[in-house]
């Protein structure tokens, strides 16, 4: 008799399983080769580009002044919106290295449409992330299938994943973030060399990004603490090989970022200082109020977090980080003042989950301590995103560890798979705008609560209407009722007729068409400057679900 053994048909172990994944990444990276070119152009880019423009021409400057591009680079760059602020010492304190490196790309490669092509630099950045996630998960739980619903949420969840194309600080961040925290968790079961450089060269790349970066190196460097308490010989044994991390991370984060090298140490701590309490001095739409950005309640982020994700991810978390912050107090009580081993953790694994909890909670703290200024919801912490993914799959695994719920596992899953295609689902959904997506919890008022597109994603589309509506070669004046530029959108349109379009900002005299997305940095019951004439009527809505993106006016 034919006999089957049972490990052979376990969605941990199976085969297929191995398969449908590696077909997953693959389905994966297709679409986002094919969707790139479908985002708009936000915000921050022309920004960012600038930035990355300066530096550029600055290294050429110093050390290859002979270089033949030098002059047609200068004069793009003089072109650029920010260029004059940069010239001028302002900005300087904001790392770099993403949009550096996207520059050297374009100009290499002499790129055209170089904002598209730098969704797809961000893309292929957050895809290599999320192998990284999943092997992390693999690494902890041992577990294939476990693993992949765990990259199913870290992909799935609808603004990362619109965000994982054009937002080249937050989730560039993150993904650096989590190449480090990876070869964190690798470090603390081997000091290796290997594991030593490549978690200080990407924590350094991180800081080279955000300085919060520097967390991940103090956060190493109490559990490295904790491990000197924890074994006598422990640091006599690892002091070179700890030396050799903190010289490394140093090395590798002033070699990346030029702004380091003029003035190594105040210029650090400047920029440091800058992130502590960034001065923008506008408000911010918060439960249907408008808040200082610099005065925000401590909550602002916790509830940004919780209704902008899918709820199974919070529900997940809680347990899970009770579990853990369970598991720690209980050894913390057990500690044995005379024996002072195993004092935090019994094994590996304990260790590795109270690491990643320290690794969203610190961040979290620090923005509380700090008084940090916020805005545009949670987006300067998508870098904890992994962590809250990661405790969301520690709390299911938790699930299933008792008796009786692991007869009823598979049902279990089947209920966790009916969420992520709830996932999938929004994500076609609301495509290209998955960035103003909100959960059940407040979707339906998120309009009147919270700011919606403060990216500005939805603008190069309301511009593809104006010049469809107008049906003119004449010269049209487009206004912004709004805090949110609508001319950025031009360097994203290739439609002759966009030379057409005066766009006049936020003076709201002599326009044609008068756009909003509903974007304010003052409350505008107080301010009017974005009122809207009574003598314009709707001609465009974009909306995804409830959720209002922008609207059109035209002059009647």
């Amino acid at each position: 008799m034919l006999r089957i053994n049972p490990k052979s048909l376990s969605l941990s172990n199976s085969k297929i399983i191995s398969y449908l994944i590696y077909i997953f990444f693959c389905a994966y990276f297709i679409i986002g080769i094919k969707i790139y070119k479908d985002y708009g152009i936000t915000t921050d880019e022309p920004f960012q580009r600038t930035s990355g423009y300066y530096w550029y021409l600055w290294i050429i400057s110093n050390f290859f002044s002979d270089y033949t591009n030098f002059e047609f680079l200068k004069i793009n760059f003089n072109k650029m919106e920010w260029s004059q602020g940069f010239k001028n010492g302002l900005f300087l304190e904001y790392g770099v290295i993403f949009d550096l490196f996207a520059v050297f790309i374009e100009d290499i490669f002499n790129l055209e449409n170089v904002y598209q092509k730098k969704h797809l630099l961000n893309f292929l950045i957050f895809f290599s992330s999320s192998v990284c996630f999943f092997q992390l998960i693999k690494y902890r739980f041992k577990d294939n299938f476990l693993s992949f619903i765990g990259v199913l949420f870290y992909i799935t969840s609808p603004r990362v994943f619109a965000e994982s194309f054009y937002n080249s600080k937050d989730i560039i961040f993150m993904s650096f973030t989590l190449f480090a925290v990876f070869f964190a968790v690798k470090l603390l079961k081997n000091y290796k060399i290997k594991n030593i450089i490549l978690f200080s060269l990407f924590a350094a790349l991180a800081t080279d990004v955000r300085t919060m970066g520097i967390f991940l190196i103090l956060l190493f460097v109490i559990f490295f603490i904790l491990e000197c308490l924890e074994k006598n010989s422990f640091l006599k044994n690892n002091f070179t090989l700890f030396s050799l991390l903190i010289f490394s991370y140093f090395l590798f984060m002033y070699l990346f970022w030029p702004h380091l090298w003029l003035n190594p140490l105040d210029n650090f701590l400047a920029s440091f200082q800058s992130f502590k309490n960034y001065s923008w001095g506008g408000s911010v739409l918060y439960l249907g109020e408008y808040v200082s950005a610099q005065h925000l309640p401590w909550h602002y982020s916790l509830v940004w977090i919780v209704i902008t994700l899918p709820i199974i991810y919070s529900l997940l978390f809680v347990l899970g980080s009770f579990k853990i912050s369970f598991n720690f107090f209980n050894n913390f009580l057990n500690i044995d003042p005379e024996n002072f081993s195993k004092k935090l953790w019994y094994s590996h694994n304990d260790k590795i989950d109270l690491f990643i909890l320290m690794y969203f909670l610190v961040p979290i703290v620090a923005v509380i301590a700090f008084g940090s200024t916020l805005y545009n919801g949670w987006r300067h912490l998508y870098f904890i995103y992994p962590a809250l993914v990661y405790i969301s799959i520690f709390g299911l695994k938790y699930i299933l560890s008792f008796d009786f719920f692991k007869n009823f596992k598979y049902f279990f899953y089947s209920i966790i798979f009916i969420f992520i295609f709830i996932n999938f689902y929004n994500l076609i959904k609301f495509h290209p705008y998955q960035n103003v997506y909100f959960n059940y919890l407040v979707e339906k008022k998120a309009n009147y609560l919270f700011e919606v597109d403060y990216w500005g994603s939805g603008n190069a589309h309301a511009l593809k209407k104006i010049i469809k509506d107008a049906q003119s070669n004449k010269k049209i004046n487009v206004g912004t009722a709004s805090f949110t530029p609508l001319s950025y959108s031009k360097y994203i349109i290739n439609d002759k007729k966009i030379e057409n379009i005066n766009f006049l900002g936020n003076d709201q005299l002599n326009n044609d068409y008068i756009f909003t997305n509903y974007m304010y940095e003052k409350d505008p019951k107080i301010s009017k400057k974005y009122l809207i004439p009574r003598n314009y009527e709707k001609v465009f809505t974009l909306k995804r679900g409830n959720i209002i993106i922008n609207e059109v006016f035209k002059k009647k």
